[in-house]
Parts: C-alpha cells; sequence; structure tokens
C-alpha cells in the first residue's frame, strides 16, 4: 500500500469516526467502503474489525455512563455463533462478489431504509434483539459493516439519542472483537495489513473524541446528507469497477 492510499484510510477514519461518535452509526460503511478502493474484502473486512473495534471501544469508554447495558441480556447469546457461521459464508464469496455485496448494501442503507430496517422491534420490544445479533453475527464476515441494518433496532430501545450512540458504541465493539476474534483464530496474518491498521486506528481515537466533544453541536440532518453521498460514490465506484 503507497503513502498516499495510507494518507487517505488516515483521513478518512478521522472523518468517519467524527460522524459515528456524532450521529451514532454510519462512518464504519463509509470507511470499509473506502478501504475497499485499495484492498480486497478478504483484507479489508478483518482490518477494518480492527479499526472499528478501536473506534467504538475509544467512544464506549468515552460515553460509558450513558450506555444501557441490560439489552445487552438479549443481544449476545447468538452473536458468535452466527459469527462463526458467518465467517465460512465469507470464505466462500469470490472476491468479486464481496465488493458487490458490500456496494449494494451500502446503497440500500442510505438510500431505501425500509429495507435495512425491518429488524426494529417495536418500542419496549427487547427481546427481539436476540434475533438482531444473530443477524449481525451472521452478516458481519460477510458485508462488514452492519451497522446501517441492526442500528434502528437499537434507536427504538434506547432513551434517547446519547443513550443510543453509547449503546451502540458498546454493541458494535462487541461485534468487531467477535469478528477480530474468528478471523484471527482461522489465520488472518495482522502484521501484513499493520500499516494500515496502525494509522486507521490513530485516526479513529482522533475522530471519536472529536465527534464526542462536539455532539450537540452538529445538525444530525447535515450529516446524513454528508454520510449519504460519501456512501454514495464509493459504493458506485466498488459497482462500476466490477465492469
Amino acid at each position: 500500500m503507497s503513502e498516499v492510499e495510507l494518507v487517505i484510510i488516515a483521513i478518512a477514519a478521522v472523518l468517519t469516526a467524527a460522524l459515528t461518535a456524532v450521529a451514532g452509526a454510519g462512518g464504519g460503511v463509509v470507511s470499509l467502503v473506502i478501504m475497499l478502493q485499495f484492498v480486497d474484502p478478504v483484507v479489508a473486512i478483518p482490518a477494518h474489525g480492527v479499526v472499528q473495534l478501536v473506534s467504538n471501544g475509544t467512544r464506549t469508554i468515552t460515553m460509558r455512563e450513558d450506555a444501557q447495558t441490560s439489552l445487552l441480556r438479549w443481544y449476545l447469546p447468538f452473536l458468535l455463533p452466527a459469527t462463526i457461521v458467518g465467517y465460512f459464508i465469507a470464505e466462500g464469496i469470490p472476491r468479486e462478489t464481496g465488493r458487490a455485496v458490500v456496494g449494494v448494501f451500502a446503497l440500500l442503507a442510505v438510500w431505501w431504509p425500509a429495507a435495512t430496517a425491518w429488524l426494529a422491534p417495536s418500542a419496549g420490544g427487547v427481546r427481539r434483539l436476540s434475533l438482531v445479533g444473530a443477524v449481525a453475527g451472521l452478516l458481519n464476515p460477510t458485508i462488514g459493516a452492519t451497522g446501517p441494518l441492526i442500528a434502528p433496532a437499537f434507536r427504538t430501545v434506547t432513551a434517547d439519542h446519547i443513550g443510543f450512540v453509547a449503546t451502540f458504541s458498546l454493541v458494535q465493539t462487541i461485534n468487531h472483537t467477535a469478528k477480530v476474534a474468528v478471523f484471527g483464530v482461522a489465520g488472518f496474518v495482522w502484521s501484513d495489513r499493520l500499516p494500515m491498521i496502525v494509522i486507521a486506528s490513530i485516526g479513529v481515537v482522533i475522530g471519536t473524541r472529536v465527534g464526542a466533544r462536539y455532539i450537540r453541536r452538529f445538525d444530525p440532518e447535515v450529516l446524513g446528507r454528508v454520510f449519504q453521498v460519501a456512501v454514495t460514490l464509493g459504493a458506485v465506484r466498488l459497482l462500476v469497477g466490477l465492469f
């Protein structure tokens, strides 16, 4: 990976982490789409998992007092078993198909939210979070960034926006820990992508601190538009590159 590509990934890491710290979700999709411009899905998804683990872990520590941890008892039981199954599915997907899957999912997430919001339980319906955990585990190794898919479920069952951001950061920290553990046990060689992982991890720590500090000053609607444009450009480039 060239120095220019590393700089682009570092800048993207700062901006997407700040976006996620404010909006609660979305930055991970942009970050993954950008990584996929330079490396294959079999590399990008596990490397992205480490970076997002750092990003969400930092945000979880920063906002730990606002997290609704009681929700985890419904979410966790099926997460790891489903992640293991998802890994074997991802192993059988060809490289170009993997790029297409991520690109299509990213476009659905930003332009047709109803297609990815079907998991959301009714208010107070926390038991459905068990299904959400299973779906997240199954798809995490395949599409890499399931935030837009499962975020509506946690928006429904958390008290307010700050509670949602804090709780979802904790959930995503656990999701990425499971994914990184499964890829690690399967033999992924982390050292081969260490420069990209380290520089992106530093970027997300900076972005998370900036976003968490100014979370109440940003207009969510403006951020939503920026997110849509960024994801769309990256996703289209992924899909066009297949032909």
